[in-house]
């Protein structure tokens, strides 16, 4: 066997691209259930059913003085009046007190400079474009450095679109998903005959395609997206289907009872320190209506 040169091996590596792929956390049964425990969602993950809205009674406006209105055309065939109507009966509302003193700014101390660091890292911030239901692709910002980090992931992380925050090992993280639509099936059903990995990226896994994938303060949050898809990933499938059960209902019936256009009337009473009070009908301003 011809032996390589160590030179020509040395370059080969170098010439391999800088990606970092973090491991799948590996989870038996008994762990899963008890990082089950460790994740709690708002309301448990549960979906009403749809419920059609109520009628909405219009209300009849009282009947009063008009001493001027307007009517402008509206959008859908429908017309919008504006109405003043003679002096409101409502007790005046008390005179504004007195603003207070500004408080000078005071520099913060390091408890509190600490308590604002990791409230910041409490709030996780995500963008993502989801591909067939099975790679995500993840953008994010490092809250310490400003570092714009990205990875491609293994896992469908549209399943916790919808839930705003959750509790994790005690601590609560509030959660802002921006998701994209980035292949053409990536809002649909997965397609069968699409592969089902991308090259290098195996299920459950995380590639660090910009960003310093050893800091482990900026890659918390995919990393702990990570943990919570593994361990949750049966009960989020069950409450996206619940969602998109919820949703076609809505859209079946708003498109069964389209709103009817309706000719909105507002009535304007004068109260305090209005000219109205004194004189109802005042001569126009130039250029008013």
């Amino acid at each position: 066997m011809k032996t390589i040169p160590l030179i020509f091996l040395s370059a080969a590596v170098s010439a391999a691209p800088a990606f970092s792929q973090i491991d799948k956390p590996a989870v038996t049964p008994a762990e899963s259930s008890a990082s089950s425990a460790r994740t709690s969602f708002p309301n448990a993950l549960e979906v009403l059913p749809f419920t059609p809205p109520a009628s909405v009674e219009r209300k009849r406006l009282p009947d009063i003085r008009i001493d001027s209105s307007v009517t402008v055309p509206g959008l859908s065939s429908h017309t919008v009046t504006l109405q003043r109507g003679e002096a409101s009966t409502v007790p005046d509302p008390p005179p504004p007190t007195e603003a207070a003193a500004a408080v000078p700014a005071r520099k913060l101390t390091p408890e509190e400079l600490a308590r604002l660091a990791n409230q910041r890292q409490h709030f996780i911030n995500l963008g993502a474009t989801v591909d067939d239901h099975k790679i995500s692709k993840v953008q994010w910002t490092a809250q310490e450095s400003g570092e714009i980090y990205q990875a491609i992931c293994g896992f469908d992380i549209s399943l916790l679109a919808g839930i705003g925050s959750f509790v994790h090992d005690g601590e609560s993280y509030q959660l802002l998903l921006i998701l994209s639509p980035g292949d053409a099936k990536a809002l649909g059903k997965p397609d069968a005959k699409k592969p089902a990995r991308a090259p290098g990226v195996a299920e459950g896994k995380i590639l660090i395609t910009e960003g310093n994938p050893n800091d482990t303060k900026a890659t918390f949050p995919v990393r702990l997206i990570q943990e919570i898809l593994t361990s949750e990933k049966d009960r989020l499938i069950a409450y996206q289907a619940a969602r998109l059960k919820y949703q076609q209902e809505s859209a079946a019936w708003a498109a069964a009872h389209p709103p009817v256009p309706q000719d909105l009337t507002f009535v304007f009473r004068p109260r305090r320190g209005s000219r109205y009070l004194t004189n109802p009908q005042p001569e126009p301003k130039e250029g008013a209506r």
